[in-house]
């Protein structure tokens, strides 16, 4: 039985290794093809491509040490520390909305208008690419995203507040409920984002891992 076993192992090893080099080379590709200028790019088979990575885990951009480091050295306006660790979090990974935001931020700055047009680009189709997904409003229409990092870039970009999280189950999948509070007039509200992509990933992670 164990020689069976790992015959058919075996057999099914190719497959996958198969699985993840075409989604390794569609998320490369994606990003040649931002690297080369064009902005136009399919944001959403960008960001799923990410998801599909071996060895990605959707709670990592949320617990990078790099992140607060960011926003204490935007804080503390220095530009170059910002572009530092901001074009560190983007070798890592092209899909981070806060980084492309914060290097467009310092890039403008410094008067250097056409790369920051172009960070800007990439951090709003990222942004807008989860926009399109749905509307938030229901569970039925909530957001699709591939990490809780952008649960929170997109609830900052609305100017949003997160007061309660909470996971509900429903027929198309596990879904975030956030309860947010808009600073501007108090009013609250909840977004839905659909967390089906995260559960898969950690999945294929083995479960083993937890959020943060």
């Amino acid at each position: 039985m164990r020689v069976l076993c790992v015959a058919v192992l075996l057999l099914l090893l190719p497959g996958v290794l198969l699985v993840d080099a075409a989604e390794q080379a569609g998320y490369d590709a994606l990003v040649a093809q931002l690297k080369a200028g064009n902005t136009a790019i399919d944001y959403q088979a960008l960001r799923f491509a990410r998801a599909e990575l071996p060895g990605y885990n959707p709670y990592d951009a949320l617990a990078d040490p790099e992140k607060g480091d960011l926003v204490r050295a935007m804080g503390a306006n220095d530009a170059d520390r910002v572009a530092a660790i901001a074009n560190d979090i983007i070798a890592r990974d092209y899909t981070d909305i806060d980084a492309h935001a914060a290097l467009s931020t310092v890039l403008e700055r410094r008067g250097e208008r056409d790369e920051a047009a172009f960070e800007l680009a990439v951090a709003n189709g990222l942004l807008n690419s989860i926009e399109q997904s749905g509307d938030g409003m229901t569970p039925e229409t909530a957001f699709v995203v591939i990490g809780i990092a952008e649960e929170y870039s997109l609830l900052g970009a609305k100017g949003l507040q997160v007061a309660k999280q909470s996971l509900l189950q429903t027929e198309r999948g596990p879904i975030d409920a956030l309860d947010v509070v808009d600073p501007a007039n108090n009013q609250r509200s909840t977004v839905y984002f659909n967390v089906s992509r995260l559960f898969a990933a950690m999945s294929r992670l083995g479960g083993a891992q937890t959020a943060p």
